[in-house]
């Protein structure tokens, strides 16, 4: 997530007049939460929390990893696309907008504006609405809203970050087991009570689930069960929940509503109502057998509240009280649960935090590690420290490569991202760090570097690093007067070996003909395969005399026309056959060119050792040709 970004969705936005210095109040009461604000965002791409960054317009523009963890879309399927009213309820946003409009007494349109209009007011702005999955499954969130602005103030996006209710809505259980309550609010159009007989068919139904439902009363009683205005595709995992867990077959429909009271258990569960007009809202229902005096069952009670009515409800402080334990709690869990290692320092490079990824990077527990050097973890403290400076400077740094040292003594090459945070009112805390581990990129390179300048059969340099070394050797040349030698090497009765045999017995060959080439030459020398049966070899620093000098070369190509005139015996097995031996013999025709100084290219020198490499070939193969200019 970009700085900027990240430094404005912790930034309220500006009030004036007396809701300034309610603000004001508010903020300064949460100091010690809103002191991790930048710790939150730096740590933007948990998979913990759904991350959506908008453009002024809505359209969205960031989509974390955990947006995609939780709503099924992959980012690229929606940046610049949508905007987070495509993928919310749209009887919701009806509602919302509807809601806001009278609220604030003034028109607010059902779709992203509803979303944002009181953060775009500077009104803070939490609420809760139904978030719709690519595949079209549903889950309730509760989703804080914050206006992105720019220097001068003016909106330029949003950020929405979306947590699942499930946990609020488990916290909330006690009150709905009471069942004193229950009795007491029965009649309640905050509540929809259903009653039903012993065999699920509704015969009461409240003012409540009227309203709630959208039907009246006349219309379900005697006809239908609460089965049929829940989500088919949730009983029916309920029912397979609940058979695994009470080992009896449960069937998908009324009986998987109302089991567990049906066995004296309490039960207190979650689910989908549908409405009448088919609109659909998260419900809390708690159940209760009817029993007769002898203790039969008689029907069923369903009591049914929905999140919005029942966080209405609930006092203001409590719930400012369990939101802040509530973001104290995610902060805590988001920097823990991050697959980089994490750390904070003050502004001298001193560690205040770290999480369980740092200690394992670096086998030190944490306790161990705050209040030691930053620069103490890492092979070059001196660059470690130098990282630290560099980000109190420009702000942020980003992929800064660094190499942590655990106490065992294994080091790991990390990338090194980092950015300032600072309290409520901007002063300075510190350096957030977040060190990933890049051993297998660095791995990754490596391969992808050795099949760009390797032959993936011999190992030796291909055309690629053989341009390269021979013009680096050109150059030598030229600086000390020492004559180089280049020679081009094809071998002679290699296509019927293929031909015969086939091109993996044809590929042992050239494995054992790079493997003689290389033990008749010097270390500094070099040996590459060309292509096909072709092979170069480079000789270095030979002689400033050019006959000494071409006296060398042709004796280091004797050597190698020698060695590669003799036998090869190759063996191979093939799967389910025994070890088979082919023998072949199979010499070399051999251009040289010695040069020392030249203007011409390297592509020069190939192109005439290659010339000398025919004329040894048309003479009658097995031999060594120098290349002559012609005067």
């Amino acid at each position: 997530m970009p700085t900027e970004i990240c430094d404005r969705a912790i930034v309220a936005p500006a009030a004036s007049g007396a809701d300034a210095a309610e603000n004001i109040s508010e903020v300064r009461s949460q100091e010690s939460l809103l002191k991790t604000g930048a710790l939150q965002n730096a740590i933007f791409n948990s998979a913990n929390f759904s991350s959506i960054a908008t453009d002024a317009n809505g359209v969205i523009q960031i989509f974390n990893v955990g947006a995609e963890r939780m709503l099924g879309y992959a980012a690229a399927e929606v940046m610049n696309k949508i905007t987070p009213a495509d993928i919310s309820d749209p009887h919701e946003l009806v509602a919302r907008a509807s809601a806001l409009s009278i609220e604030l007494e003034t028109p607010i349109a059902p779709g992203f504006e509803a979303l944002v209009f009181k953060a775009s007011r500077g009104i803070e702005d939490i609420y809760e609405l139904t978030y719709i999955r690519k595949d079209g499954s549903r889950f309730p969130a509760v989703v804080s809203v914050t206006a992105l602005r720019d220097a001068q103030g003016s909106i330029i996006g949003y950020l929405l970050i979306g947590t699942d209710n499930t946990a609020r809505k488990q916290a909330e259980e006690a009150l709905l087991k009471a069942g004193a309550l229950q009795n007491a609010i029965f009649n309640s159009a905050n509540f929809s009570s259903i009653a039903t007989d012993a065999t699920g068919v509704i015969q009461i139904f409240n003012v409540g689930a009227e309203r709630m439902l959208g039907y009246a009363a006349t219309d379900v009683i005697n006809k239908i069960t609460p089965a049929d205005i829940s989500d088919p595709q949730e009983l029916i995992a309920r029912a397979h929940a609940l058979s695994a867990e009470l080992e009896t077959p449960i069937a998908p429909g009324f009986e998987a509503l109302v089991f567990k009271a049906s066995r004296g258990i309490e039960d207190i569960y979650e689910l989908t109502y549908i409405r009448k007009d088919g609109s659909r809202f998260p419900a809390v229902v708690s159940v209760t057998a009817l029993r007769d005096a002898p203790g039969g069952i008689i029907g069923y009670l369903l009591i049914g509240t929905d999140n919005t009515a029942r966080r209405q409800s609930e006092a203001e402080q409590k719930e400012l009280g369990q939101r802040l334990r509530d973001h104290q709690f995610y902060t805590r869990s988001l920097f823990e649960s991050n697959i980089d290692a994490l750390m904070t320092t003050d502004p001298s490079g001193i560690i205040t935090d770290v999480n369980k990824q740092m200690e394992a990077l670096t086998s030190c527990s944490r306790d161990e590690l705050i209040g030691a050097p930053f620069k103490n973890h890492f092979t070059d403290p001196e660059r470690a420290e130098a990282s630290i400076k560099l980000v109190l400077s420009k702000k942020k740094v980003t992929n800064y490569e660094l190499t942590a040292r655990a106490r065992d003594g294994r080091e790991t090459p990390v990338s090194y991202n980092a950015t300032t945070f600072h309290d409520r009112d901007r002063r300075l805390q510190g350096v957030f760090v977040a060190a990933r581990d890049i051993t297998e990129r660095k791995k990754a390179e490596s391969q992808i570097l050795n099949l760009a300048l390797y032959d993936s059969l011999t190992g030796l340099p291909n055309r690629r690093l053989l341009n390269d070394r021979l013009v680096q050797t050109m150059a030598a040349s030229k600086r000390s007067g020492h004559y180089g030698a280049l020679m081009f090497m094809d071998l002679d009765n290699f296509k019927p070996l293929n031909d015969t045999q086939g091109h993996h017995v044809g590929d042992l060959l050239l494995i054992e003909v790079a493997q003689r080439i290389s033990r008749g030459v010097r270390a500094v020398d070099v040996v590459a395969r060309f292509g096909g049966d072709e092979f170069v070899v480079i000789l270095n620093e030979l002689d400033e005399d050019k006959i000494k000098a071409t006296a060398h070369a042709a004796q280091v190509a004797e050597k190698l026309r020698a060695l590669l005139d003799k036998p090869y015996v190759l063996k191979f097995k093939q799967e389910g056959k025994t070890e088979t031996t082919v023998a072949h013999h199979c010499s070399t025709s051999i251009g040289v060119i010695v040069f020392r100084n030249h203007e011409e290219t390297q592509d020069d020198l190939l192109k005439w050792a290659d010339t000398a490499m025919y004329q040894a070939k048309e003479a009658g193969r097995n031999l060594i040709r120098f290349y002559q200019a012609k005067t």
